[in-house]
């Protein structure tokens, strides 16, 4: 909407930005907690304010028209300074308070999570967090959509989506029940692994590419007799049978202490996945979201050492 001076309201130039990050006006109406029709409505009140159509509406959706992404970069700059102007008074004037939206992969959520919880509870108690569990796929949608700030993952997000750095890398182990042969051993060789008759988590999944293109280069072929796509499940399967997974170490830290499952590292070749820490690109991190973020990069490193 154009006010009565002229000038675009800033909420407005947000909406374009939501419709146009999830390419969907009821997806941009569930980002702030409104109706489609009203999404619609303030939209079109903008279009007819600057005398040009911004979106194709078609039955998938919302797309950017010539005009639309004309504006896109404009809109971007414009509500990231408003962003920094209140973030510039806040930080001047209190200590970091609000929600933080934090989504993270299973394997790296424990102890990580306990650890963040606490840390942010002692330093920052103005701080709220709000913790979910996704796959990598999942976490880049949410990021994508700005339904999460921040995001640890194990893929490099798309740069018009998030800002990606790489904070640590875990090497992948076998996972068997508690006394089993095959973990007999601290290290295990990967063509012992290939064969082994194994659950592992349905593709597209981080570690599962990792390990098919290290059978690939071998000219192996992975022994997989079962997919789930629950880390949980998988635990609680391997535990119980015969059947291994391949898995990072915080993952099954837990079991393994318990005495339910065992590990062995795996070698030849070693396989490491990387895990990046992901900044929510579409609007200017607050102070909240900032310190978390520095939080997370503090702890990682111990997270890394406890899986060598």
């Amino acid at each position: 909407m154009v006010n009565e001076g002229g000038g675009v309201e800033l909420r407005d130039l947000r909406l374009f930005l939501d419709v146009a990050a999830t390419g969907s006006f009821s997806r941009a109406a569930a980002l702030n907690d409104s109706t489609q029709s009203a999404v619609s409505k303030r939209i079109g009140a903008l279009e007819s304010g600057l005398g040009a159509t911004l979106f194709l509406r078609t039955g998938r959706g919302a797309a950017l028209t010539d005009a639309g992404r004309a504006l896109l970069p404009r809109a971007e700059s414009l509500t990231m300074e408003a962003a920094g102007l209140a973030d510039l008074v806040g930080q001047a004037s209190a200590a970091p308070r609000g929600l933080v939206r934090l989504a993270l992969q299973p394997s790296v959520g424990w102890p990580l999570t306990g650890d963040l919880v606490t840390a942010t509870r002692q330093r920052h108690p103005g701080v709220r967090l709000q913790i979910a569990e996704g796959t990598t796929r999942q976490i880049e949608e949410w990021l994508a959509e700005g339904r999460v700030d921040l995001g640890l993952l194990s893929n490099v997000p798309a740069p018009a989506h998030a800002r990606g750095q790489a904070l640590f890398a875990l090497p992948l182990i076998l996972v068997t029940r508690a006394g089993a042969a095959a973990t007999a051993r601290r290290t295990v060789s990967f063509t012992r692994v290939a064969a082994m008759p194994q659950v592992i988590a349905a593709a597209p999944n981080g570690g599962r590419l990792l390990i098919e293109e290290a059978a690939r280069r071998m000219g192996l072929t992975l022994n997989i007799v079962l997919e789930v796509n629950s880390i949980h499940l998988i635990k609680k399967i391997v535990a119980q049978g015969e059947l291994a997974s391949v898995i990072t170490a915080p993952a099954v830290a837990a079991e393994v202490a318990a005495g339910e499952l065992a590990v062995s590292r795996i070698v030849r070749p070693e396989i490491r996945q990387t895990f990046y820490l992901a900044v929510g690109g579409r609007r200017h991190p607050g102070p909240a979201v900032r310190v978390v973020a520095d939080l997370v990069r503090q702890l990682a490193p111990a997270l890394a050492g406890a899986a060598q």
